[in-house]
C-alpha cells in the first residue's frame, strides 16, 4: 500500500503542480483502481497531500507575479461557502455515485483541455479586450465549481482553471497560479470536514506526500519553462481515456 501510494504521489505531484489542479481529482481514481482503497477513503485521503502540492507549487508561481488578485478575492467569497456546502453534501450520496460522478467530471475536463488546446491562440488574443469581470459573476461561478469540488473532495482547481480561461479570459499560467491560491484557502475547511467524517486515512496521505514533495516543485518549474499547449492536449486525452476506464471499472468491476 505504501509503495503504491508513493508512486501515485510521484505521478500526481508533478501533474497537479504543472496543471494547477490540486491533485485529489486524479488521486481518487488512482487509489480506487490500483490500490482498491474504499470509496470515501479514496475521496478524502488525497486532501492533505493536495494541500502540500499547492503550497510547493505556489512557491514557484508566486515569484512570477502570476496571481490575479481581483479574481482571487471574489473567488474566495463564492468558493469557501461552496466547498463547505459541497463537502457536507458528499455524505448524502453513495460511494458508487461519487466515483461515477468523479469519472464524468474527469471526462468533461479532459474534453475541455483538448478544446482549450485549439482555442488558446484566440483566447490569448482576446485577453486584452476583455471587460472587467463583475464580482457577482465571479462569486457565482466559484460557488458552483466549489460546490461540485466539495462533493468530490477536491479543492476546485479542476473546474476553476477552465472557468478562468474560458469564462474570465485569463491566460493559462495566470489561471493556474490564481486557482492554486484560491484552492489553498478552500482546502482547509474541506480537510477538516472530511476528516471529521472519517474519510481520511493519514497513513495513505503520508505515503503519498513522500512522492509529492519533490515532484510538485519539478512540475511547477517545468510549467514555467514549457509551452503548455502540446502537454495540455496530451493531458486532456489521458483524462478522457482514464475517465472512461474508471467509469466502466466502477460500474461493472
Amino acid at each position: 500500500m505504501s509503495i503504491g501510494a508513493i508512486i501515485i504521489g510521484l505521478l500526481t505531484g508533478f501533474i497537479s503542480a504543472f496543471f494547477g489542479i490540486g491533485g485529489s481529482s486524479i488521486d481518487t481514481p488512482l487509489l480506487r483502481v490500483f490500490l482498491h482503497v474504499p470509496d470515501y477513503i479514496a475521496l478524502g485521503s488525497p486532501l492533505p497531500t493536495a494541500l502540500l502540492t499547492i503550497a510547493i507549487a505556489l512557491t514557484v508561481y508566486w515569484k512570477k507575479h502570476l496571481v490575479n488578485y481581483h479574481i482571487l478575492k471574489w473567488s474566495l467569497a463564492g468558493g469557501i461557502p461552496g466547498i463547505i456546502f459541497g463537502a457536507y453534501l458528499s455524505g448524502k450520496f453513495s460511494g458508487l455515485f461519487l466515483m461515477l460522478f468523479s469519472a464524468l467530471v474527469l471526462f468533461f475536463v479532459g474534453v475541455n483541455f483538448v478544446y482549450k488546446r485549439f482555442r488558446s491562440a484566440e483566447i490569448n488574443q482576446n485577453y486584452q479586450a476583455q471587460k472587467p469581470i463583475s464580482a457577482s459573476y465571479i462569486i457565482f461561478v466559484a460557488f458552483i465549481a466549489s460546490s461540485i469540488s466539495g462533493i468530490l473532495a477536491n479543492g476546485g482547481g479542476l473546474l476553476l482553471i477552465p472557468a478562468y480561461v474560458l469564462l474570465f479570459k485569463l491566460k493559462i499560467k495566470e489561471a493556474i497560479a490564481t486557482s492554486l491560491l484560491t484552492v489553498a484557502a478552500m482546502f482547509i475547511p474541506a480537510f477538516f470536514i472530511h476528516y471529521s467524517l472519517g474519510h481520511i486515512d493519514l497513513g495513505i496521505s503520508v505515503a503519498m506526500a513522500i512522492g509529492v514533495i519533490p515532484m510538485a516543485y519539478i512540475g511547477a518549474k517545468t510549467n514555467l519553462e514549457t509551452k503548455s499547449n502540446t502537454i495540455q492536449l496530451l493531458f486532456g486525452l489521458m483524462l478522457i481515456i482514464f475517465s472512461i476506464y474508471f467509469f466502466i471499472s466502477q460500474l461493472w468491476g
